[in-house]
């Protein structure tokens, strides 16, 4: 980030333009991070109904050999 005093010499035009271009930036970052976060949660989404089938599949086997 520039310097407080740099960034209040600057032209009020100046100033609007590096605080839109920053404001950007962060918009942008703040895009990237939640692209990250969505495919994080469809991944441990997947692996907790794997690991729900999983458990219905062991418990499902422990019932059926009690029967027999």
């Amino acid at each position: 980030m520039g310097k407080l005093s740099t960034i209040a010499n600057m032209s009020r035009y100046d100033q609007m333009q590096y605080y839109r271009a920053k404001r950007k930036d962060a918009y942008s970052q703040m895009q990237t991070l939640n692209s990250q976060a969505s495919s994080l949660v469809s991944v441990k989404i997947s692996e907790a109904q794997g690991m729900g089938n999983l458990a219905a599949k062991i418990a499902y086997q422990r019932g059926t050999n009690k029967t027999a």
